[in-house]
């Protein structure tokens, strides 16, 4: 025991006490000057780096994280910095950083995006600079003022970008047809705009087509603009003869349209945007005259209207004074028989003379509905008649037939009723069926028996006719052979008798010059007789030529 209370006493023991300040350590300065660094990067990057924002793309075809592009203008706003499948596993969700010179007003609720890749859309190919540089996302900023960090990708680029001068209107129609967005807007020839939306009304029976015109196009549309299908060849025949119009050949195949104002157009004021017009199948169609006022009528036909549509004009003498609105039956109980209604709408002004003389102007002081009336009267009625005989189109005529039996309008029904007419057509056809008639009249069994026996009567003649030339050939010829025969040797004879160098021929000179000196000599007497009638008696004078 004594020896280990020796061994504690020579170990010293630790004694506490209050300690003084403590001199600053060099040491402390490293992880000080880290500290400062790390937060001024942490600084710098939350400064440098803009928002980070997810768009969904159906495909995530051609983009790669930390390569990929977001441009606006051509200029990088951003990077895609991861790409992910969404959890349905139906898209893609692209993770990107924004610069920082993107403000909070850039990335709104209608901010679009879509990816650039080489595309061919409405006659026009777009992108081709990705085959190169690879495919990068196209931004366009909205006008909103929600802020928005999360989008829906657009699957092809918006037809107009935002800060492009120019209003958008809406036309609607029936069927798309060849049309689609980016189709070519033309005026007057010149490309003035494209198609930008297509979307079907809730009723699913219209189309409505969004179409943008840039300016300064967009001043020419007004209240009184035509706008009408321009994807085909517009056939116009005429008095002034065949007219063919049609756009550019990337027009015929990929569709268009084309809009302008009647020359007549007396609105110059600009339509407002988003005004709604109507998409007219032709430019004749679209820009023919139209009135407001009209009045709506009813004519009934017995004969068929194949070949009459709904459209079909009203022609007074070569001027179209209306059009068809609907074709309907109508059905006597009574008599139970079917007539064709056809209402149509009649344009009283159209029937207005602007040449006419009238002092006390009475005519024009009468209702559209009174003038009618006289028309009627008159013998104003409605006439299908055809517009061509190829396509078998029809249209009512009107016209005043003045020996049709008289009729009047009732005004009181809804609506009123015009008298008709048959057709030409079926004029016609009425005319044929009573020459059918009066042909099922005639004999011709009879006659044909009738000339049966003409004709056995005939051949039996013809050949008596020829019996009669063998035998006169059998006998006579002979004969006549010999009676030629004896002619040309008596002709033979003649010919040598009366030849200059025949007897005959020297006696008859001799002849006729003793014949001459008779004569000389008789004229000698007669002359002598006549100085001396007396001779006769008392003879020759004396001392007279012997």
């Amino acid at each position: 025991m004594a020896r280990t209370s020796a061994v504690n006493d020579e170990i010293p023991q630790a004694v506490a006490h209050k300690g003084g300040p403590r001199s600053w350590q060099a040491v402390w300065i490293i992880p000080l000057i880290a500290a400062l660094i790390g937060g001024w990067l942490a600084v710098r990057n939350l400064y440098e780096h803009g928002p980070t924002i997810t768009i969904q793309f159906q495909s995530a075809e051609g983009i790669e994280a930390r390569k990929t592009r977001i441009k606006h203008n051509e200029v990088d706003i951003g990077m895609v910095r991861s790409v992910r499948l969404s959890p349905d596993r139906n898209s893609a969700i692209v993770t990107a950083e924004m610069a920082r010179e993107v403000s909070s007003g850039f990335l709104v609720e209608d901010t679009h995006f879509w990816v650039v890749r080489p595309r061919i859309a409405g006659g026009q190919v777009s992108g081709l600079g990705t085959l190169l540089g690879g495919a990068y996302i196209g931004a366009d900023p909205g006008k909103s003022t929600e802020e928005r960090r999360e989008f829906v990708g657009l699957e092809s680029p918006p037809a107009v970008t935002s800060g492009l001068p120019g209003r958008q209107f809406v036309v609607s129609t029936e069927d798309l047809g060849s049309l689609d967005i980016g189709s070519p807007l033309y005026y007057r020839g010149v490309v003035a705009g494209r198609v930008v939306s297509t979307d079907l009304r809730p009723d699913g029976k219209v189309v409505l087509v969004g179409v943008f015109v840039q300016a300064p196009y967009d001043k020419f549309v007004n209240a009184e603009t035509r706008f009408w299908n321009a994807s085909g060849v517009d056939l116009t025949i005429d008095a002034g003869g065949a007219h063919l119009e049609s756009q550019s050949l990337i027009t015929l195949l990929v569709g268009g349209i084309s809009f302008a104002s009647p020359d007549e157009s007396t609105s110059p004021a600009p339509a407002a945007a988003k005004t709604q017009f109507r998409l007219w199948n032709n430019r004749t169609e679209a820009l023919k005259a139209r009135e407001e006022a009209g009045d709506t009528y009813v004519m009934k036909f017995t004969q068929s209207v194949r070949g009459l549509s709904v459209g079909a004009p009203l022609d007074f003498r070569g001027i179209v004074v209306g059009e068809v609105k609907r074709i309907d039956f109508d059905f006597d109980a009574e008599k139970v028989r079917y007539r064709t209604a056809v209402e149509v709408l009649f344009y009283p002004e159209r029937m207005r003379s602007r040449h006419h003389h009238d002092p006390g102007k009475k005519w024009n002081q009468l209702t559209s509905a009174q003038r009618m009336e006289r028309y009627v009267e008159r013998g104003f009625r409605g006439q299908l008649r055809s517009s061509s005989l190829l396509t078998g189109q029809l249209y009512i005529a009107m016209d005043f037939f003045e020996k049709d039996p008289k009729a009047k309008i009732d005004m009181s029904k809804n609506p009123p009723e015009i008298p008709t007419v048959p057709g030409t057509l079926d004029e016609l056809q009425e005319s044929l069926g009573n020459i059918l008639k009066k042909l099922e009249k005639v004999p011709f069994d009879v006659i044909g028996e009738d000339l049966r026996k003409a004709l056995v009567n005939l051949s039996n003649t013809l050949r008596k006719a020829d019996g009669l030339v063998e035998r006169l050939n059998a006998d006579l010829a002979p004969e006549l052979k010999s009676t030629l025969e004896q002619a040309r040797k008596t002709l033979s004879a003649a010919e040598a008798t009366l030849s200059s160098d025949s007897p005959l021929q020297g006696d008859l000179r001799e002849t006729l010059n003793e014949v001459r000196r008779a004569a000389e000599s008789t004229r000698t007497l007669t002359d002598y007789l006549e100085r001396h009638p007396d001779s006769l008696i008392r003879g020759k004078h004396e001392g007279e030529k012997k």
